[in-house]
């Protein structure tokens, strides 16, 4: 059933009626950016929800200027247009994501159709307040001409109306969730970005992890757990994997024993159905004949693997699960790398030999290699595509 959040008191085909009358901005709009500033500063101010924090970092001044001067550089002595209307379909597992989609479009200079997911989220409620506050201020009155923010189910019938009125359609969401909405039609003029199911891993040095002192380790480990809990291990940048290079076990111990302590201190939350899961998931993992050894612990069960099978991605549930495989060179990672795999985190090498190990990887996985702390940072090239470029056309005059 469709629920509209903004504009209100209307019905939905009115909404795009009007949203479709206004006209498109020019990229990086004055009221657009003030905008971008109003929200960041009251993202900040949310410590209580790190991720919106996150949020409201990335959408400060200095990052808008700095992708304002990168676009411009980019396009220079080139006339670009915003592409029209962008619909966005945003996913259930990360509550912030459809803003920073929204963002780029905005500044793009594109009306947007906003799709949030039905799933029932505290975070996500929180963010969706501000923003129709934001949106209702006389001062934004434009941007809020420019928008529609609703949810539904799954009705195919609603999906083919939004994505018959938009030039630009964005699916975040699982594999078959995609598979599924490609198969409505889009306007002959219309382009798509899809992004799917990821996996992503971590790798860490053993040897130089064992030179850390206290100090220097716990940095380390608050950086991780940001990684693996800010969402539950379900983001699809969220390490799930964690490849050791080298063959210092004590630095290993030490390791997952100082992480075990930071998760305590933290004061994390243990689901109920969340540590059923997880366990259940372990029990049946054990009887595969490349699981080598499994320890479930309090905050987070480890399942080694002689190899990293292809299905092994599938299988993982988060809420603290970490696959470990062992490596005696980076570059020997890039055997059991596949298309799926999204993101690395990385700690103690050198950019020479991450390098190295981007020319060894056959497949079409690994978009971003980043260090450890910075898996869930959000930039304006997702999945190896760019946003401003996708939401934006340029008009040739010869």
């Amino acid at each position: 059933m469709m629920k509209l959040f903004w504009p209100k008191n209307i019905e939905i085909e009115v909404a795009i009626e009007q949203l479709s009358s206004n006209q498109p901005n020019q990229p990086f709009d004055q009221e657009v950016e003030a905008f971008t500033q109003s929200l960041s500063k009251r993202f900040l101010r949310m410590r209580e929800l790190p991720e919106v924090v996150a949020l409201g970092y990335w959408l400060r001044k200095a990052n808008i200027k700095e992708m304002q001067t990168a676009f411009e550089q980019g396009t220079v002595q080139k006339i670009i247009r915003s592409r029209g209307t962008v619909f966005h379909i945003a996913p259930s597992n990360v509550d912030t994501i459809f803003v920073y989609s929204w963002m780029l479009s905005l500044l793009a200079g594109n009306r947007n159709v906003i799709r949030i997911s039905s799933k029932e989220q505290n975070g996500l409620n929180v963010l969706l307040q501000i923003i129709i506050e934001e949106l209702a201020r006389t001062e934004f009155q434009k941007i809020a001409k420019q928008t529609i923010i609703c949810t539904y189910g799954h009705e195919e019938n609603t999906t083919a109306v939004l994505s018959a009125a938009c030039q630009t359609r964005v699916i975040w969401g699982g594999d078959e969730t995609i598979s599924s909405i490609r198969e409505i039609p889009l306007a002959p003029l219309a382009n798509e970005l899809a992004f799917p199911d990821r996996f992503s891993l971590a790798v860490l040095n053993s040897d130089v992890l064992s030179k850390l002192d206290e100090v220097q380790l716990d940095s380390l480990l608050e950086q991780f757990y940001n990684d693996v809990f800010w969402f539950d291990q379900m983001a699809c940048s969220s390490p799930r994997l964690i490849a050791w290079c080298g063959d210092n076990q004590q630095a290993v111990n030490r390791f997952w024993k100082a992480f075990a302590q930071k998760i305590q201190q933290k004061q994390y939350e243990l689901m109920a159905a969340t540590q059923v899961l997880k366990y259940t998931t372990t029990l049946m993992l054990a009887t595969e004949s490349n699981v080598e050894n499994l320890k479930n612990g309090t905050y987070f069960s480890r399942v080694t693997l002689s190899n990293v099978p292809v299905d092994v991605r599938e299988r993982h549930c988060g809420g603290g699960l970490f696959y470990e495989y062992n490596v005696d060179k980076l570059e020997e990672l890039a055997d059991v790398l596949i298309d799926k795999d999204q993101t690395i985190a990385y700690f103690g090498f050198k950019r020479e030999e991450l390098e190295s190990l981007v020319e060894a990887i056959s497949t079409r996985g690994i978009d971003r290699i980043v260090p450890i702390g910075k898996a869930l940072d959000f930039n304006g090239v997702w999945d190896g595509q760019s946003f401003l470029t996708s939401f934006t056309r340029e008009v040739v005059i010869i």
